[in-house]
């Protein structure tokens, strides 16, 4: 039997990957050839690699790719297999990392600015038009909404609580009126304010609005929510929060926090259509190189 193995694709594949001409890190764009051309290599057994890799050369052509770029850095993943090279590990010693998106013209210059002030520049994806026109899950309700920043409000007066939660809002909300209902707003031993709204109910006797608590805006992270909920609390500026427990956050962040505006309720998705889908790119009839020194 013929045990041999080869990429399969199926026949709605559209040969479609990152565009050469997109917005995007030359880096990023390099490592399509690459992964292609690596999945040849780790899956095709002798017979089959010469085909896969003259599809994987036609295929980055047909994306944009220029001939000689897409040779070179074929050939680099060939030198690579045949003798790894040796790194050392890498090292990141900048005290701060900050994350923008990617600008053609201004994401060199920019890193090497911040790069002179011990600061490190990462790059994030921009929406595109998939990701603004269409939806492909749909978004959780609210009660249910991991990773927010709400504001529980004093429905007598105007006080009101700014708090993060990592879970589902309706779960926080209900320690916070179970604290009220038994009494259990501080620490016996520390003496320690456990939760806020509740000592104010305690206090005052106010009735707190805990079905009418405000999502005031998600993070797509729980590692951002310090810094968030730190935004929120000095734009809004709460008056049952005790400032000495705001969050431990960077001081080079002030800035930007004390001019931020969070949301003042969580955006509704709305479902739209999905793009129809498009038909394979053809393949540029181009003389191919000799690939037989591809082979391992």
């Amino acid at each position: 039997p013929d045990l041999s193995t080869s990429i399969y694709r199926k026949p709605t594949h559209t040969n479609l990957y990152l565009k050469h001409n997109s917005s995007t890190p030359t880096g990023t764009k390099i490592s399509v050839i690459k992964s292609l051309t690596r999945r040849a290599y780790d899956l095709c057994s002798r017979q089959h690699l010469d085909a896969e890799l003259d599809l994987v050369y036609r295929i980055c052509l047909a994306n944009g790719f220029p001939a000689h770029l897409t040779t070179t850095t074929m050939l680099k993943v060939r030198e690579n297999i045949l003798v790894p090279p040796v790194r050392p590990p890498k090292t990141d010693s900048s005290s701060l990392t900050v994350t923008l998106p990617y600008h053609p013209s201004l994401n060199q210059p920019l890193k090497k600015a911040l790069r002179r002030h011990d600061v490190s520049l990462k790059n994030s994806s921009s929406p595109n038009l998939r990701c603004l026109l269409t939806q492909t899950k749909s978004s959780p309700p609210n009660n249910i909404t991991p990773n927010v920043i709400y504001r529980v409000s004093c429905n007598e007066c105007t006080a009101s609580y700014i708090g993060q939660t990592k879970r589902p809002i309706e779960k926080r909300i209900s320690e916070h009126e179970a604290c009220y209902r038994l009494n259990n707003a501080t620490d016996d031993a520390t003496g320690n304010i456990k939760f806020a709204p509740a000592l104010h109910a305690l206090n005052s006797g106010h009735h707190i609005g805990w079905n009418s608590s405000e999502i005031l805006t998600t993070t797509s992270s729980n590692s951002h929510l310090d810094l968030v909920e730190h935004a929120a609390i000095n734009v809004l500026k709460p008056t049952l929060n005790r400032t000495d427990q705001i969050s431990n956050i960077n001081s080079l962040w002030n800035p930007s926090c004390n001019g931020s505006h969070p949301p003042s309720a969580l955006n509704q998705a709305t479902s739209r259509s999905s793009l129809t889908s498009l038909a394979p790119p053809s393949l540029p009839d181009t003389t191919l190189p000799d690939t037989s020194y591809y082979y391992l």
